[in-house]
């Protein structure tokens, strides 16, 4: 009997310090946050990180104390457990394809994917084998977010009929943050967040998108991106309004310009985003900010926005399935491709039509 509890005891403790085996792929300036973000955990087990430089690889590694490599084949044929593909936008398939493969759970910077038969594949090949797979969307892990959704969802302001949400950054983000920026655009950077947000406030799907935009001050400068996008979104019981863009001023005293407004039966709801309570003066940096100079600077991201990394990291020592899940990610992606095609052609598309 003792020496039976004994035995039971040791092996609790071996699951309870058990560390889950992580990677990242893609370490620039989102990639090398989701590293330290497991690294801080103290569940999870920072192993390897993967960049197509081998030299920026290299640096993140030595770094943080761990191996790297510029080959997802190196952490493909790896004991790790958990992979982040935190490429940019346009180049999340290839990575997330090979590392489902592999048999890896999978962590998917926002959005899933810039093309929507790509992001069903993903889904359906996670679903397929048995494997977990979420999308980082930090703003669901925001208190402020979480907030609106519980006061939206226990009715406070009634049914809901009507949304408004806009959220742009400075032209700053395209022409200097941005390396890749021409390959992507505001439809893709920030409605993959505000689109989600308003379909998991409401806790309803989109149905039809009609949107237009404009291609002229950034296309000037080389980087073939949209100026601006407004799309109306037809949901199952209301409809909404997104705005977005990337020509904000660089003066403007904010990264990034939110705002929230939602119109119900029986009440109104109102959120800023951009400031959230924060202001600072600096003639060290000559601004006015709503956010730290390190935001400006390197794009450093609060703690509570890797969320859906240690959720990942509890859901695969732990059981259960991610709180945000996969197909999320592809409705998000769906709404957002059918803006393109109706700014292309001029007409509504719905949802439907590119999800079957």
């Amino acid at each position: 009997m003792g020496s039976a509890a004994s035995s039971s005891g040791t092996e609790e403790r071996t699951v309870a310090e058990r560390r889950a085996k992580t990677a990242v792929i893609g370490v620039g300036l989102i990639g090398e946050q989701h590293a330290e973000a497991y690294q801080s955990n103290p569940r999870a087990d920072l192993t390897m990180v993967c960049d197509l430089s081998a030299d920026r690889a290299k640096s993140v590694g030595e770094r943080l104390g761990v191996a790297s490599t510029a080959s997802l084949a190196d952490i493909a044929n790896s004991d790790v457990e958990i992979v982040s593909v935190a490429t940019p936008d346009h180049a999340h398939y290839e990575s997330v394809m090979a590392m489902l493969e592999a048999g890896k759970h999978v962590v998917v910077e926002k959005p899933i994917a810039t093309i929507t038969k790509e992001a069903k594949a993903m889904v359906e090949l996670a679903e397929a084998k048995n494997l977990k797979m979420t999308v980082n969307l930090g703003n669901r892990w925001n208190p402020n977010y979480l907030s609106i959704r519980d006061s939206v969802q226990s009715g406070e302001i009634g049914d809901p009929v009507m949304t408004y949400s806009k959220t742009s950054d400075t032209i700053w983000v395209p022409r200097t943050m941005l390396s890749w920026a021409g390959k992507s655009g505001p439809q893709w950077f920030l409605f993959a967040h505000t689109m989600d947000m308003v379909r998991w406030i409401l806790g309803q799907e989109a149905l039809e998108v009609y949107a237009i935009g404009q291609k002229k001050i950034l296309k000037s400068e080389g980087i073939d991106a949209f100026d601006a996008i407004q799309a109306l979104v037809r949901f199952e019981n209301s409809f909404a309004t997104f705005e977005t863009s990337w020509i904000v001023p660089e003066a403007y005293p904010h990264i990034v310009e939110s705002q929230l407004t939602i119109n119900g039966s029986t009440g109104r709801l109102n959120f800023e985003g951009a400031t959230q309570g924060f202001q600072i003066s600096s003639d060290t940096v000559g601004k006015h900010m709503y956010a730290r100079p390190s935001l400006w600077t390197y794009f450093k991201l609060s703690p509570s926005w890797w969320g859906a990394l240690h959720n990942m990291v509890d859901c695969v020592l732990d059981g259960g399935e991610p709180a945000i899940a996969a197909r999320d990610g592809m409705q998000v992606t769906a709404m957002i491709e059918a803006a393109e095609i109706s700014i292309a052609e001029g007409r509504s598309v719905e949802i439907a039509s590119l999800l079957n």
